[in-house]
């Protein structure tokens, strides 16, 4: 979409907050923007009152991210 003077955007920043049902949305409109963009860079924050579980973490989700080689 032409930015505002016909220049083509270049940058797309997007900055939101969701729950699990939310992520599902946004998952299809992410991927399509890493289509046209060629990838993107994901920054996640995530808090606990309670703290989180390190078993649940690292099983549930540090090693899929590591062996899909999203982190290291």
């Amino acid at each position: 979409m032409p930015a505002a003077g016909g220049a083509a955007q270049k940058v797309v920043e997007l900055s939101f907050t969701a729950g699990r049902d939310g992520l599902f949305v946004a998952s299809k409109a992410l991927a399509k923007l890493a289509d046209m963009a060629g990838g993107l860079t994901v920054s996640v924050r995530a808090e606990s009152e309670q703290g989180f579980d390190m078993n649940k973490l690292q099983s549930g989700v540090l090693e899929p991210l590591k062996e899909a080689n999203l982190i290291q």
